[in-house]
């Protein structure tokens, strides 16, 4: 009967190994009014707040941690008070930046080389098959979730509209972040420029 403990704990293993599947779980963005920055100009109005994630807000809001992979996130909060839309463009920030799509391809999850991993043994032991198919499928569903999360969460050009607010990120390349930086609104209607220096915290 010994010959059949063998087989039995491989089979145990190769599904033990399904627990450690590729995934993606992330946090929505928080709000930083509790640390807000009055802009000099209408204090009353118009709130800008910044943040730098370290690590931890990393794994946190991005399930991947960007920082070692050469990414700065600055979280970037604006609360418009006002009865006036402005305009947010990147262009209008002093801070270089780069798309979210770089950053996600850069931290997706080899779904190839967990899959070879697993096949190699799979040559060997049928059991192993299972589990490479089952990880590629969920390595590959995990980079969809994580490409989806970095797009929805990162600023792009938008009118933020009178009482609302605009609550994304920013990748900065690591060699390029500076302690702080300026952004330039738009009043939508009369054109007018207001510009605000950011300090993140």
């Amino acid at each position: 009967m010994k010959h059949l403990i063998f087989p039995s704990s491989v089979i145990a293993s190769a599904f033990i190994f399904l627990s450690g599947c590729a995934s993606y779980n992330a946090s929505s963005l928080n709000t930083l009014t509790s640390e807000a920055v009055f802009s000099s100009v209408e204090k009353q109005d118009l709130i800008v707040v910044a943040k730098t994630f370290d690590p931890s807000d990393c794994k946190r809001y991005l399930d991947r941690n960007v920082i070692a992979e050469g990414y700065q996130p600055v979280q970037l909060y604006i609360e418009n008070n006002s009865d006036k839309d402005y305009i947010f463009s990147l262009n209008r920030i002093s801070l270089p930046f780069v798309r979210s799509e770089e950053v996600a391809k850069k931290v997706h999850t080899s779904t190839v080389g967990r899959a070879v991993g697993y096949g190699v043994g799979a040559l060997f032991l049928w059991p192993f098959a299972i589990p490479a198919i089952v990880d590629g499928i969920k390595s590959s569903e995990a980079n969809q979730a994580l490409d989806n999360d970095f797009s929805t969460k990162a600023a792009s050009d938008q009118v933020i509209s009178s009482h609302s607010y605009f609550n994304k990120l920013l990748f900065v390349p690591i060699n390029d972040y500076q302690p702080n930086f300026r952004i330039t609104l738009i009043e939508k209607d009369s054109k007018k420029i207001k510009e605000v220096e950011v300090l993140p915290s």
